[in-house]
Parts: structure tokens; sequence; C-alpha cells
């Protein structure tokens, strides 16, 4: 079961995806979509420009001045901590706005140094007589909301959640603290600043209203358990670990630590600033946003399109909390917000994962910068109910999940394997359009023979060491084609690999394949992890179901394990004499050594024992130390296609041409071409036809 999977499950989220939309036909959602005009402009929408929270630049943050004049008439007050907390007050986070990112090398330790100083500058004060200028932390924007439930103020959070969020969980710490050290007085003080009066509730119905901040749905339960003293391991309880320490070790510098928590606690009530930006009913929300986040860190592009979508859902009417639990929570968690590197661009997993689906869905070519605009564009020209969506990309999620931890055995495990390995991502939007369809539409089998052809258009080209600089169009053209047939997706996509043309984009031939591995360098010519899965490739071709498989060379843990071993050694002048009869004085065998049929795999710690030593020692080691079918099956034993008599009594290159041959055979299996591909039959009570 996937992680997404699982999330949704143990969160009891119903799982609605309605089957006209998501069977047979991944790629219907847009059977009608429109393309952009020429010159770039896109329909005009009614729908009310939406926002989000981005993540904010940090606690030194100096833009104070430039954005009082940039608000114009809008209400914009400088105010300290006291005009933000003092009061009984909620302010809440949507939901659709991205959950707290903060941490302690890039915000936390900033925030503390910033306060830290500020109250050891109204300690010196207190003794010289001057006047201490207050400290900005940044700007706030709220916007109005209805009371609900209660008596309490409320205002929604447009931007500096996080900011908000982090100063209620360095309060909590401090009262932590001055709780330690039985500081009475501080205790009460800070508790004004988290928690609102309970007469103005009903805590029985509605118990969250005590805190001063309610975060967005991701965050609720861990930011309930840690203001309630619970603890927990998730990022709010660490800001609050944090916090606590530093604190405390500060105040264990001071031979009058309650005078020091006294001055810490009126500093913040009255040195610290903020910006506070109230929007009134005539601001657009959206175009304050946009400001906001051209200034400062962008938002991700996923934070983006779930405030798009969860907006729409809103302005449609449907239950948003319920689409979040059932759909989005599992977005949210930690797995899909850690960075990956694909090409030269790192971003998070989910904006890698969305940037598969919509190219999948759309057949068009963007940058990773576009990716929010052309979701926007998309969703706009599609005019699918919300649900739909949400579905859609839950669905697919799981699929992406079960791609990135499918087992490595099997057609389908070894080629993800070589992928992962090669650093190829282009052909995920269509593996996500093969493995979306249902089974009823494409068996098991016939998806199988799709992606053998895949893994030997990959892996020829690899081997050639032609350019891969193409593959995003060549990959996006091979969904167009496979949608219009999906029940015959194998078949359709095999063909159109067959017929490309072009350096950029050409199926090698069977001929061009063996002579690069009969003949070239590949050691010195291509990168290492190219060389190591196609000798993984063949040891597992070797294999067979009488082998003992005790451990299969595949996978990443034991890649790293393996190495490469040159059987004649790359410095072979000193044990390995030329042939009498060569002319040359083995002067090819400074390219030779570097060709397949001399290469092998042996473990990290053989390898530098073989070293450069002479063929009877390697025979020997190799003998008493390798498992491998590829060593023992082709090199201390005649392949089956040599004929060379006493093969072990020496090594040269007659053996290494004549291994080279029989595993350049072996290659041409693993990896055929479209006529061996397209014979391999489908049962009739798959086939379907």
């Amino acid at each position: 079961m996937s992680s997404f999977s699982a999330f949704r499950q143990s969160a009891g989220c119903a799982r609605r995806c309605p089957r006209r939309f998501l069977a047979a036909r991944p790629a219907g959602l847009l059977a009608t979509v429109a393309h952009p005009s020429p010159d770039g402009i896109r329909p005009h929408t009614a729908r009310r420009r939406r926002f989000t929270d981005r993540p904010d630049t940090g606690p030194r943050d100096r833009y104070l001045g430039e954005r009082r004049v940039m608000w114009g008439a809008m209400r914009a007050d400088t105010v300290d901590l006291r005009r933000i907390f003092g009061r009984d007050i909620r302010y809440t986070v949507p939901l659709f706005q991205r959950p707290y990112v903060w941490n302690r090398d890039d915000n936390w330790a900033a925030l503390w140094e910033d306060i830290r100083r500020t109250v050891e500058r109204v300690e010196r004060a207190a003794q010289t007589g001057d006047t201490v200028a207050p400290h900005f932390l940044g700007a706030v924007v709220f916007d109005e909301t209805p009371y609900l439930s209660s008596n309490l103020e409320t205002r929604q959070v447009i931007d500096g959640q996080q900011r908000l969020t982090t100063l209620q969980l360095f309060l909590f710490a401090a009262r932590l603290s001055a709780t330690a050290h039985d500081h009475e007085r501080s205790v009460r003080l800070l508790s004004k600043f988290l928690e609102n009066d309970k007469d103005l509730f009903d805590s029985g119905q509605h118990p969250d209203h005590r805190y001063k901040v309610w975060p967005t749905n991701a965050d609720r339960d861990e930011f309930r358990s840690v203001m309630l003293g619970e603890g927990g391991d998730g990022r709010l309880a660490g800001a609050v670990a944090y916090f606590q320490q530093e604190i405390d070790v500060w105040l264990s510098e001071c031979p009058e630590p309650h005078e020091r928590l006294g001055t810490l606690v009126q500093t913040m009530r009255e040195q610290l600033r903020l910006v506070i930006i109230d929007l009134e009913e005539h601001d657009d929300a959206q175009v304050v946003f946009e400001t906001l986040n051209s200034r400062g860190t962008p938002l991700e592009h996923a934070d983006l399109i779930k405030n798009l979508l969860f907006r729409n859902a809103e302005h449609s009417g449907a239950d948003v909390d319920r689409l979040y639990k059932a759909y989005w929570a599992p977005f949210d968690q930690d797995e899909w917000r850690t960075e990956q590197t694909t090409g030269r661009i790192t971003r998070s997993r989910l904006d890698v994962f969305l940037t598969y689906w919509l190219t999948m869905r759309t057949g068009r070519e963007f940058t990773a910068a576009s990716l929010f605009k052309e979701f926007e564009y998309w969703l706009n020209s599609a005019n699918a109910p919300s649900e739909d969506v949400f579905a859609e990309l839950a669905r697919y999620a799981e699929i992406y999940d079960r791609i990135d931890q499918h087992p490595l055995h099997g057609v389908e495990g070894r080629f993800l394997y070589r992928m992962k390995v090669m650093q190829t991502s282009t052909p995920m939007p269509l593996l996500l359009f093969l493995y979306g369809l249902d089974a009823a539409v494409l068996p098991a089998e016939r998806r199988h023979r799709a992606i053998r052809a895949i893994d030997s258009y990959l892996v020829r080209r690899a081997i050639l060491n032609l350019s891969s600089r193409d593959y995003n169009n060549v990959f996006r053209d091979l969904v167009t084609v496979a949608a219009r047939q999906p029940e015959h997706a194998d078949e359709v996509i095999i063909k159109a690999l067959s017929a490309m043309q072009g350096h950029h984009r050409q199926w090698p031939t069977d001929m061009e394949f063996r002579t690069a591995l009969e003949q070239d360098p590949i050691y010195t010519r291509l990168y290492r992890h190219r060389v190591r899965i196609l000798l993984e490739a063949l040891e597992d071709e070797l294999r067979t179901d009488h082998t003992e498989q005790l451990t299969v060379p595949v996978g990443e843990q034991l890649g790293a394990k393996l190495t490469i071993e040159h059987v004649m050694p790359q410095s072979w002048r000193d044990n390995w004499p030329p042939l009498d009869e060569d002319p040359s004085e083995g002067a090819d065998r400074d390219e030779l050594v570097h060709t397949l049929g001399n290469l092998t795999l042996v473990t990290a710690r053989l390898n530098p024992a073989l070293g450069n030593m002479a063929w009877d020692d390697k025979r020997k080691w190799l003998s008493e130390h390798s498992l491998l079918r590829l060593t023992h099956g082709t090199l201390l034993n005649p392949p089956p296609t040599a004929e060379i008599n006493g093969w072990d009594s020496t090594w040269n290159e007659h053996r290494i041409n004549a291994r080279g041959a029989h595993l350049a055979s072996l290659a041409l299996g693993v990896w055929p071409l479209a006529d061996q591909l397209l014979a391999v039959s489908v049962t009739p009570e798959l086939d379907g036809r």
C-alpha cells in the first residue's frame, strides 16, 4: 500500500473518485481543453482572485516603510504585541494555506537573536537612562471574518501566519521557563498573550477557541498538543523545545534570572512591533497577496495550486473541510514536501509530481517556473467539478507513490531501478498514464510490454551515449498517441518509438547496439552508473530458476557495494605480457581493457585486493569469492558461444572478444527492438479482442 493511500485510510478519509471521470481514459478531462492564444492572453474569468500564505522570509525583514506607502488608503498600523495578543481574539489560518515550515537554522535562531538583543538593550537602558527604539519583526495582513459560535473577534490571516505562529510558540516556551522559575507574574502576563477569556466562548463545544492563533488544518493537532503541554516530535514541538532551551541557558547566565524574566516579558509586550495591514471590504486580497509574495521568498507552486483549488471549491459551496481530509491532507505531510532535484532544479516532491501529472494531462511543454500558471489555465479550461479534480490528484498521487516504492524485481522493478540510477525522469508522465489505466483497458502484460520498449529505448541510447535533450518532447508525444488508443497503448508506443528519426530521437538498431557493446571502451566513454546497470542486467539475465538467489545484483544499496572490475587490469603491462603473434605488442589493449568483454562486478572489498595481479592469481580469487553468474558462467568458464580450448588457462584478446560477443547477444535479448516486442503474445483472455 502506498504511503498516500495509507495516510488517507488511517485518517478515515472517504475516497470518492467518480469512475465516470477516472476509469478508462485518464486523459478524458482534457478532451476539449483549448490552448492559449498566440499572444499569451488568458481568457477572462469572473472568479474572485485567490490568495494564500507565503513562507515569511524571516524576522529580519526590513520592508515596513515601503509597505506603508504601497497600501495607500488601506489601513496599516505599527503596533506592539499588546495590541495583537493582549486582547481576546482569534487569528485563524485558512486550511488552504501551507503548513508551518519555519525551522531553527533559517528562522527560529534569527528570531531569538533579535529578541535577546532587544531585551539586553532594555537591560542596559535601565542603567543608563537611554531610550530603546522598538524592534520591528515584520508585517502581517488580516481580513475580516464573521464571528462564529463565540463572542470573540476573529480575523483571517492572509499573510504572516508563520510569524504569528512562531511568536505564540515562543511565548509558550517563555511561560514554561517562567513556570520552572516560579515567576508567577510572568506566567500570568504571558498567559494573557496565549489564551482567551473562557467566558467569551463555549469551552465544551469549542475548546480550541482558547488559543489566540489557530493554524491551518495540517498543524492543528500538533499545535493543540504542544499548547496543552503534551509535547510531540514535530516541527511545532521542536520550536518550543528550541526556544525553551535557549531561554533557560540565557537566564542561567544572569545572576538575577527573575529580574531578567520580567524584562523579557516587558520587552515582548512593549518593544516588539509588527505592521498590521487590515483589509477592508473593497480591498482585493489576491492583489495584496501577490504583491507580498513578489517581494519575499515565493511559495511553492503546490501551495498556490492548493489555494486555487480550495478557493474554487469554497466559492462553489463545497465542504472544503471534507475535501481537505478526503483528498489533500497527505500532501501536507513531510514526505511530499521533501526536496528533489530533477535536472538542475531542486523543488518539493509535490511540485515534481504535479509537473508530471499536468504534463500527462495537457501534453504541453512548460517550465518549472510556470507550473502554477499552466495549472490555473488548465483548470479554467477543463471546467471540471472541484471534487473530481481533487479525486484525480489523490488517485494519481497513490500511483506515483506505488511507482516510487515499487519492488526492484520483475520487468517493471528493474526498469524503474535503472531510471533512478540514470536519473532519468522524463518518462514519468507516460508511466502515470499507463499505470492510471484500468486493467480492463490495459492488462498488466500489455503494460509490461510498453515498459520493456521504453527501457530498451533509454538503455540503448544511453550505451551509445546519445543525447537526451529531446526526451521531454519524445515522452509527451508518446502520451498523446497512447491516449488515442489506450486499450492498445503498448502497440502504439512501440510503433511510435520505432518510427522516430534523427540523432536526438532514434531507437538504435541491433547492429549499432551490438557494435557499441563489443567494440566501444564503455568504461571510459560512459558514466560509471550506466556501465554498472548494464552488468547488473546481464547478471540478472544469466540467472535461471535453478540459480541460488543469494544476492540479486540489482538495487541501490547493492549497487553501492558492487564495483566494476577490469579482468585484464588497466595497468596490464606489469603482469600481462602481450600475445606473441601481436605485432603491435599490445598497443590495442589500452582501449580493449575498457570494453564489455573485460568487465565484471565484484564487491568493494574484493576490488582493491585484486589490483593488477596476474591471471592465475586473479582467477583463483574470483573463483573463491565471487558468486555471480556473470563471473562464473562467462569468465572463469567459457560462455556457451565461445569456441576456445583451454579457456581458463589465460585471459587475452581472444577471450575478451568472445565474451564480449556473447554478452552483447544477451543484451539484445534484454533490450529488444519493436519486432521482437510485438511478437510477444498476449493471451486472448487478457487481450480483450
